[in-house]
């Protein structure tokens, strides 16, 4: 990866062939988004988006035969980069992640029903083979009800997976922009991510009850979660590197989250939540030191 960066950053011709030619490959277009976004912060907004303009090419090319990913990954991470290279502030930058999931979700509204649809035909189906055989007519009526609300959700948890693979893609040009300029930068600087006590209850109160408020709010549910999601992992990070502790505490972590992700994710997003108003590094921290 390391020798990927030092290409991109050898000259414009080189970094704009690169991000073209991973972008003429879904699977890996995450790349093209983070050379795209290391040539923003490393060289500015204006070259960036002169590499952006050719490697959305292919993007769009891709988006004609109804592969979307690629096009909304280019233009999501180059914002987060844009923010993120302005304001130099991941909590910006991770609150950024909200309305550009909103405009991700609603740009599939717009873009892709079809997919929409098919997604919520296939949970409304998962749900009714759970149901019982016997006198299950109503509750499929109640499940066709609410078919505009899951929709909406539908839509915010394919929003929450493009704006995931954004951040990451963007953390990825942020490491390789430290590892080739200032080694062990970006380490530092993840693991002093932290929302602050108002914004992390907000995002936590909208992630809740967001659907009660309206039902358009349902889109932002899970995308709302990132922001504290992203400041708990780096929070983890944080506690072991001051307990100094082994590197195999973080890969338990992370098998935890691919295995059981269903109760991991939101415990991460509440220890994230209480880290904003209790700030656990810093006394583990004065404890460590003490």
């Amino acid at each position: 990866m390391r020798k990927l960066a030092e290409l991109a950053m050898k000259g414009p011709k080189q970094a704009l062939f690169l991000a073209v030619l991973f972008a003429c490959i879904p699977m890996v277009s995450w790349l093209s988004a983070a050379i795209v976004s290391l040539v923003i912060l490393r060289r500015g907004v204006d070259h960036g988006l002169k590499v952006l303009m050719w490697a959305l090419l292919p993007a769009i090319v891709w988006a004609a035969f109804g592969q979307f990913s690629v096009v909304i990954g280019l233009i999501a991470t180059t914002l987060l980069a844009c923010v993120l290279r302005q304001t130099v502030s991941w909590q910006s930058t991770l609150l950024a992640v909200v309305p550009t999931g909103a405009i991700i979700a609603f740009g599939m509204y717009q873009f892709a029903p079809q997919t929409i649809e098919f997604m919520s035909n296939a949970v409304i189906r998962l749900l009714e083979g759970s149901l019982p055989k016997a006198g299950n007519e109503t509750l499929v009526n109640k499940l066709e009800s609410i078919r505009p609300i899951m929709e909406y959700g539908v839509a915010g948890a394919m929003a929450w997976v493009h704006s995931s693979f954004s951040v990451l893609s963007l953390m990825l040009a942020r490491s390789w922009q430290s590892g080739l300029y200032n080694p062990g930068g970006f380490g530092d600087e993840f693991r002093r991510i932290r929302l602050t006590a108002g914004v992390a209850i907000t995002l936590l109160a909208l992630t809740v009850m967001g659907s009660a408020i309206s039902p358009v709010l349902t889109v932002l549910l899970p995308i709302a979660s990132l922001p504290l999601f992203f400041s708990g992992m780096a929070m983890m990070h944080g506690f072991v590197k001051i307990g100094r502790m082994s590197s195999f505490w973080l890969i338990g972590i992370y098998v935890l989250l691919i295995t059981l992700t269903q109760l991991a994710y939101p415990v991460m997003v509440l220890i994230a939540c209480l880290d904003s108003l209790f700030d656990f590094r810093k006394r583990a921290s004065i404890k460590a030191e003490s």
